[in-house]
């Protein structure tokens, strides 16, 4: 039995304007940033393709549409370097050219039958490894938490699933070249949904940022790079008494709940300003959410404690001050250079780490990384 081919080229390029218009008017310019650049620039080379593939099909020439097919995958390397801007780390947006280029020249030049039918797989298979990293990426930044994110989560590693069976098909008795119709199809409607469910998630980021100064990856940026050139220079001249504390309120999806975004916004920013007061002016401080902080300060163990008792306790205190009706708290997590050495996402990563350990065991209290 063969599969037939369906043909949805037209369904392909309304839905990549769409999300190119509604990201670029929603998303890059209300808030132009790199990471809104490159998620506009992502949709806008799958209409590119999605056209181009349709055009090439039409008019009968076969190596115009491999080549844009293969260059179709490529858009999910922006989605990721995106993400990475997010996060206010290398976004390695490059990285498109290699792949966008490889792909499309292997697809363009290998020859009809079962040699394209293997060479396809292999290239989705590789195409893969971008959204593998890009729900890596969802676990890292500061919204991890969030419902929003679930779309492009789910069409992520939905690829990944995908590219893997179609791999394992190749070790199969007989693939054959008929067994592509059918993938065929599944990556034609697979790019319309990937398309819709990546632009719910990252609308939603770029909306995020712009309506509510939620997070600045610029900001973030210039922490990072700030603190590592600090702890560079600790590092030459062996000094051991910096710490990275990651301070975050407890329960802020309860608190947004119960006071509503406003109040929220407002209570977060008291909430930061204790934190900017408990400790000395040559501490660095980073903002990843609201109600949440990085603080990377150079403190000895049993002054750095007393501080953060102090913040706890004035965290405590903002019940009676803002008339909260929820019980408001914090928890910190705590990593010192002597357990988690100079490199600062290293440090993050153990500080957050403690951070959630602090919070399950209900808040209000310090964890420490442990060496």
């Amino acid at each position: 039995m063969t599969t037939v081919y369906t043909d949805f080229g037209l369904p392909q390029i309304t839905t990549a304007t769409l999300a190119f218009v509604l990201m670029v008017s929603l998303g890059f310019l209300p808030r132009p940033t790199r990471s809104t650049l490159l998620w506009s620039l992502a949709f806008l080379v799958a209409l590119v393709c999605a056209s181009l593939t349709t055009a090439a099909a039409q008019l009968d020439l076969e190596t115009l549409r491999r080549a844009t097919l293969g260059a179709m995958l490529s858009p999910c390397v922006l989605i990721w370097s995106g993400l990475r801007a997010w996060r206010g780390v290398r976004p390695h947006s490059w990285l498109i050219i290699p792949v966008g280029g490889l792909s499309a020249i292997v697809l363009a030049t290998v020859p009809d039958g079962d040699p394209f039918a293997i060479a396809f797989r292999l290239v989705y298979l590789a195409a893969g490894v971008f959204p593998a990293l890009t729900v890596i990426e969802l676990t890292r930044i500061p919204e991890r938490r969030q419902r929003m994110l679930i779309p492009l989560i789910v069409v992520s590693i939905a690829f990944v699933l995908i590219a893997v069976v179609n791999t394992i098909v190749l070790l199969l008795p007989a693939h054959g070249s008929q067994d592509l119709t059918l993938t065929r199809n599944v990556n034609t409607v697979g790019m319309i949904v990937n398309v819709v469910a990546s632009l719910v998630t990252l609308l939603w980021l770029a909306q995020r940022s712009a309506s509510h100064e939620r997070h600045d990856p610029a900001h973030w940026y210039h922490f990072s790079i700030v603190a590592q050139d600090r702890l560079s220079r600790a590092r030459e001249h062996g000094e051991r008494s910096w710490s990275l504390l990651s301070v975050r309120l407890d329960d802020t999806a309860d608190l947004r709940q119960a006071w509503g975004e406003t109040a929220f916004d407002d209570l977060a920013e008291a909430f930061e300003r204790r934190v900017r007061r408990a400790f000395p002016a040559e501490a660095d401080i980073g903002h990843r959410a609201p109600g949440w902080l990085v603080v990377l300060v150079p403190r000895a163990t049993e002054v750095l404690r007393e501080q953060v008792r102090g913040l706890l306790q004035d965290v405590v205190s903002m019940d009676s001050d803002a008339g909260a009706t929820v019980q408001l708290s914090a928890s910190v997590g705590w990593a010192s250079v002597s357990d988690a050495g100079y490199n600062l996402d290293r440090l993050v990563r153990a500080a957050d780490g403690a951070l959630e350990v602090a919070a399950a065991s209900g808040g209000d209290r310090w964890e420490r990384v442990s060496a």
